[in-house]
């Protein structure tokens, strides 16, 4: 065995040893913080209640993959920092859209841009979209609404496995600003070729408030609840993957079509890749 690979070895096992009887801490890093490339995919599944007139509910289904770079712009003396995300590019799809429309709604998500604010915990503020020109107003075209749900909140001190904790986001929205409830519990903590690793558990509810502005106005009278877990790379204070599952019932207002859909059911299902961009 070569020096490299005993001193990685002895550090993991060290550090193994150190989580069995001691508390591990998890900070976003937010001093110097590497790009990381991002692949986040959604699908958004509507589902209209039971007609006795028809033998299936009318159902709608959209999908998008978006490719992003995330990016520290400036660090601050509070420990906080000033991130830019970078749509790269955007594959859209919906059974209820043309073709021409796919195009259209791709070229507004990859000029969809936002920057935000995180504190070491994950905490964000001051989330702005760059470009909001062209926006169609819809719910699963907000990519930054998108990624602040699957973002965790970290505890903010140490903790044991089994630990939970509790906090709560408030996501931005045209005309609304929508509060999200989330609980996390540490599920393990490994070492994964000489990268210290933590398993997050996290249950999320919130209800769904209408955008004044959208010519599509979508409410929920109870919550919409969802859950999932977090891989957190704690070596380099970054996410590494995340998935989540969110379902509930809303009500739909099409304000220029003059139709109220009530009730309901959605789907929506999030997973986010990253990687550290090597070549940064």
């Amino acid at each position: 065995m070569n020096f490299v690979k005993f001193s990685v070895l002895s550090t993991a096992l060290l550090w193994l040893c150190s989580c069995d009887s001691n508390s591990v801490s998890l900070a976003f890093n937010t001093q110097n913080a590497p790009v990381q490339k991002f692949n986040l995919e959604a699908s958004l599944n509507v589902f209209a209640p039971e007609d006795s007139t028809h033998e299936a509910p009318e159902s709608m289904e959209t999908r998008l993959n978006a490719q992003s770079t995330l990016s520290q712009t400036v660090a601050f003396d509070n420990g906080s920092a000033r991130f830019e995300m970078k749509i790269d590019t955007v594959d859209y799809k919906s059974d209820k859209r043309s073709v021409e429309e796919f195009r259209y709604i791709e070229k507004y998500l990859a000029s969809q841009h936002f920057q935000f604010k995180m504190m070491g915990d994950g905490s964000m503020s001051d989330p702005s979209v760059e470009d909001q020109a062209l926006q169609p107003g819809t719910e699963e075209l907000n990519l930054m609404k998108v990624f602040m749900k699957i973002q965790p909140v970290l505890p903010g001190s140490p903790v044991k496995l089994g630990d939970v904790w509790e906090r709560s986001v408030e996501i931005p929205g045209n005309g609304a600003m929508t509060t999200v409830y989330k609980a996390f519990k540490l599920e393990d903590v490994f070492v994964h070729d000489g990268v210290q690793m933590a398993k997050i558990g996290m249950n999320i509810k919130y209800k769904e408030i209408p955008d004044t502005t959208a010519n599509v106005r979508m409410e929920s009278k109870g919550f919409i609840v969802g859950s999932g877990s977090i891989l957190f790379d704690i070596t380099h204070g970054v996410v590494q993957s995340g998935n989540l599952e969110i379902s509930g019932h809303i009500d739909v207002n099409d304000v220029i079509a003059a139709q109220l859909l009530p009730n309901m059911h959605i789907i929506q299902k999030i997973k986010l890749r990253g990687e550290i961009d090597q070549a940064k």
